[in-house]
């Protein structure tokens, strides 16, 4: 978050504060993030750990067609003391989810997809954190900093991620992350005859608002 604010600060010529301080809480913070998404494997499957990596980057993929949320990296660990065919999911360090498998020949079956898949969308509140809402700040950043200037003025980084998932809930997709942001920027920073002030800062009414124009 503070890179973002330094880059859209640096963007417009405003003078840079001191940020020691704050730097070092920054830090503190990232390194909370690294593992958001594990994948722990029991002894059976340690063999097959190219073969799951494989699968996530196809899930990434699909999860990225079909919505346009871009999956944080996936730590695949191991572990002697779970059973030996076991493969459980953790987010933020919480087990969400315990599987199955036995391995064959022909790799890893569909199980695990259909599993990986669903713990994504089920838990996607979480993993759609500030650093992945910054990644699609920093695209439209480059193409249009005025309009993520002003719409920091407005609304915190914290409502753009409520919207963008607020979106994504509602069965649309934000590929088109240009266009999505134009369309908060029109309603957010208009000029206030058709909408109350209320209206126009609530995010989950900003993200109504842009999916019915997807």
């Amino acid at each position: 978050m503070i890179d973002l604010l330094r880059k859209i600060l640096k963007s417009f010529g405003q003078k840079e504060e001191s940020m020691s301080t704050a730097d070092e809480v920054e830090g503190l913070y990232g390194s909370l993030n690294d593992d958001i998404l594990q994948l722990v494997l029991g002894a059976d499957l340690i063999a097959l750990g190219k073969n799951f990596a494989e699968k996530i980057s196809e899930i990434r993929k699909e999860i990225k067609s079909e919505c346009g949320f871009i999956l944080p990296p996936v730590r695949i660990l191991d572990n002697k003391f779970i059973q030996e065919n076991e493969f459980d999911i953790f987010i933020n360090g919480k087990k969400v989810e315990t599987g199955f498998l036995v391995p064959n020949y022909t790799g890893i079956n569909e199980e695990f997809y259909e599993t990986m898949k669903t713990v994504i969308y089920d838990n996607l509140q979480y993993l759609f954190t500030t650093k992945v809402a910054e990644k699609y700040i920093d695209s439209v950043q480059s193409d249009n900093s005025w309009l993520v200037y002003n719409l920091f003025l407005k609304i915190s980084i914290i409502d753009l991620k409520t919207i963008m998932l607020d979106i994504i809930n509602q069965g649309k997709s934000i590929n088109n992350v240009n266009y999505i942001f134009e369309q908060i920027g029109e309603h957010v920073l208009g000029d206030g005859k058709l909408q109350d002030c209320y209206t126009r800062h609530n995010p989950h009414l900003i993200a109504k608002y842009v999916a019915k124009r997807l």
